[in-house]
């Protein structure tokens, strides 16, 4: 019964959240093969992946949150290459659909980990929060993406590293700062979220606005 508690309080958070974000893209939905792919590949490569690499890192506090983050936000990152190689993206709210893909997933890998190894409350708690903050995190590295892939950006690599950041910063207000300070992070990663969507949406309007002109004339 515990399993599959964990596994539902795993999942449905990051399920739920994927939904409503993919529910935003109205006007140019990405193909839900791909959107499924990417989250698939983050929940089973990307801890994979994880989990090789960050026992090779220093054991100290500081290493444990900020390698955590150095090691994670990439491979989550190799996930999003799955639509980026397709030709599936060509902007921000693509970066964001399939960046949230790619870090609830692998949120809900991590949070079933920790549900069989601290119990059902720990995964109940755990799926409120990570979801947001790994979508996040993901979203803002994938929009990196999505601008080199319409030739609006040059590397992805700037946003991979804010990406890290924006991590690094959950993982060390998590271990030395307590509860309240990592509400406000979680704030902080909401409204981040909210921005991107808003941009996505608003260029994506845009485009449309230029292709409807462009038939006009």
């Amino acid at each position: 019964m515990d399993l599959q508690l964990i596994f539902l309080m795993a999942f449905s958070p990051s399920i739920a959240l994927l939904w409503y974000i993919y529910t935003r893209d109205k006007i140019e939905p990405e193909p839900r093969k791909y959107v499924i792919a990417t989250f698939l590949f983050s929940a089973t490569v990307s801890p994979l992946v994880a989990l090789v690499l960050e026992p090779l890192l220093p054991h100290t506090g500081f290493w444990v949150a900020f390698g955590a983050a150095l090691i994670e936000e990439p491979a989550k990152l190799l996930a999003v290459y799955i639509p980026y190689r397709m030709r599936q993206m060509d902007g921000i709210m693509d970066g964001v659909v399939y960046g949230v893909a790619a870090g609830v997933g692998f949120a809900a890998t991590e949070n079933i980990i920790y549900g069989l190894g601290f119990g059902v409350e720990t995964t109940f708690i755990r799926g409120f929060f990570t979801p947001i903050a790994h979508a996040t995190f993901t979203a803002i590295a994938a929009v990196g993406l999505g601008l080199v892939s319409e030739d609006l950006g040059r590397s992805v690599k700037p946003y991979l590293a804010t990406a890290i950041l924006f991590h690094a910063i959950w993982n060390l207000t998590a271990f030395y700062l307590g509860d309240l300070y990592s509400i406000a992070i979680l704030i902080l990663n909401i409204t981040v979220l909210i921005l991107l969507i808003r941009v996505g949406i608003a260029e994506d309007r845009q485009k449309l606005d230029y292709y409807l002109f462009k038939r006009l004339r």
